[in-house]
């Protein structure tokens, strides 16, 4: 059921969101924020790859996903950078406008990265068998 991976992805990303955090704040006792943040960053990536592809969708992780799931924060990035962007500007306060951007990049993170993990898969799935040579 849809709903179900749903509630699975918020759970994923709750606690993709803890083990980051408490990386991060490990990690700042020994160097400075910024590169912390951004080995958290891409570790919270890897991490998310991995939580969606089992625990989420249920799918086999190959390299050709895990080529591809970065993308997927990439637009979630951009969209909601965009977005956060247009609603400071329309006179939204940047506290009200955050909610309110991750009410649309929360469930398009979630449709994109469905369809990098489980398009991949069916299109395996779903591929011709090679013809065989007889013997």
């Amino acid at each position: 059921m849809r709903g179900s991976s749903f509630v699975r992805f918020l759970v994923a990303g709750a606690a993709n969101s803890g083990i980051t955090y408490g990386l991060f704040v490990i990690l700042s006792w020994w160097m400075p924020p910024s590169v912390a943040y951004s080995l958290v960053f891409l570790f919270g990536i890897a991490l998310s790859y991995v939580l969606n592809a089992v625990f989420v969708f249920r799918t086999r992780a190959s390299i050709r996903t895990a080529v591809r799931f970065p993308g997927v924060y990439l637009v979630q990035y951009l969209t909601g950078l965009a977005l956060l962007t247009l609603l400071v500007r329309l006179g939204v306060a940047g506290w009200a406008a955050m909610p309110l951007t991750m009410c649309v990049t929360v469930p398009l993170t979630f449709v994109l990265s469905r369809r990098v993990l489980r398009g991949a898969a069916r299109r395996v799935e779903s591929a011709p068998a090679p013809d065989r040579l007889s013997v």
